[in-house]
């Protein structure tokens, strides 16, 4: 294996991308929806003759016979594997299990930007504000979540005993700004907004939303690199070497921005190791593989499957090779000068409370239950693409 040049290899890219990280084009947290320009040819996938060549006794090339693939476990899992099979599993999302496993073995730091700022011991630095002042990630329009999540605000107004003021902002640096200059209590930070506003603002990050309680957990969405069943040549990453890789668009994170850090983690450097081609976005880099087009893609896992769950490929003709771990999601911080009783509150109102039978779930896909989380950890993954794109934590990185 290769060893990394830790250089920055993407130039000109926005790093207000990065702010919206926890979607596929840094956009949102679903990510990549529409895409869909690109039908033609849908519903092949690769499908032609598929279940004629195994009868002649002639032995299967490596990967391309699903009955010789490790049996699935989520908690551990070995690739290859059916796409089918992951679907099958709910693999496309992070789980309970998986942030209990990712915190089971927590970082005593972050590995790229300072740690989480303490709670100040001096009091005459602490913030009792008659007032918490609350925003959410922003969006096209700000005010949408305000009448959303007046459950979750009246249980922080009962908890701290402090009225609460929601605070439209209309972009990442804003909202970090905000919380910097303390004018800003409590927050959801988009995914890789998170990094800035830790070392930025001194947020810190405690909490985020998951779907279906803590029984199931749904969040976020996994990388996930796929290829042909058939094509016995790729079966591990190391395998991409001198292939015809597609990537979804340069400013995609799951498409381009992770793959470029993780794959290079893994001693497999896009551009220097395989050829980079863009497809224009996930549906393309899916069909593309599941057609031949392309020898293998780095794809959004709920993007893909939406595409699969749709008919325009067949799952079980595409096998995915390689998986991150879960990206999470907003992160749901207070700032650290925050007083001591207060932020216990806060925590409360998130922590304690099971709002899935109100429109907070509704609104957002399920998502109606807080768990806590290590910032250090659950957000490792996204330090490692910050840091192999030597991002700087500076407000003006983060316009957008």
């Amino acid at each position: 294996m290769r060893e990394v040049n830790r250089r920055t290899f993407v130039n000109g890219v926005s790093l207000a991308t990065l702010a919206g990280i926890a979607g596929c084009t840094g956009g949102g947290d679903g990510g990549g929806g529409g895409d869909g320009s690109s039908g033609d040819g849908g519903d092949g996938s690769s499908g032609d003759g598929g279940d004629g060549g195994d009868g002649g006794g002639s032995t299967p090339a490596p990967g391309t016979d699903p009955s010789q693939f490790p049996e699935f476990d989520p908690t551990s899992p070995e690739f290859p594997q059916l796409t089918s099979t992951l679907m099958e599993a709910g693999f496309e999302t992070g789980t309970m299990a998986d942030l209990e496993r990712m915190q089971d073995n927590p970082r005593d730091e972050p590995r790229y930007g300072q740690p989480v700022a303490e709670t100040p011991s001096d009091e005459s630095k602490l913030l009792d504000p008659d007032v918490i002042q609350f925003s959410l990630t922003p969006t096209e329009d700000p005010t949408v979540y305000e009448d959303t999540l007046e459950p979750l605000l009246d249980n922080i107004r009962s908890e701290t005993g402090k009225d609460i003021e929601y605070v439209p902002l209309d972009s990442y640096a804003a909202q970090v700004e905000a919380m910097r200059s303390e004018r800003l209590h409590v927050a959801g930070f988009s995914t890789g907004a998170v990094p800035f506003a830790v070392n930025i603002a001194n947020a810190v990050p405690f909490s985020i939303q998951i779907e279906g309680g803590e029984d199931g957990g749904a969040f976020g969405y996994r990388l996930w690199l796929i290829t042909q069943l058939d094509n016995g040549e790729i079966n591990e990453i190391e395998d991409l070497a001198g292939k015809a890789v597609a990537h979804a668009d340069p400013s995609s994170n799951s498409g381009n921005l992770a793959p470029r850090a993780l794959f290079a983690n893994e001693g497999v450097v896009p551009d220097e190791d395989y050829e980079v081609s863009y497809s224009g976005g996930h549906q393309q880099s899916s069909l593309g593989v599941a057609n031949g087009d392309y020898d293998a893609a780095p794809v959004c896992s709920t993007c893909y499957a939406r595409v699969a769950r749709d008919g325009q490929l067949d799952p079980e003709q595409v096998k995915c090779i390689w998986a991150s771990d879960p990206f999470p999601t907003t992160a749901f911080s207070y700032v650290n000068t925050l007083h001591p009783d207060i932020q216990e509150g806060v925590r409360a109102a998130f922590l304690d409370y099971d709002y899935q039978d109100t429109a907070i779930a509704e609104e957002f896909e399920g998502r109606g239950t807080w768990v806590e989380i290590d910032y250090a950890t659950v957000w490792d993954i996204i330090l490692q693409i910050q840091e192999s794109l030597e991002v700087e934590y500076e407000t003006g990185n983060l316009e957008g």
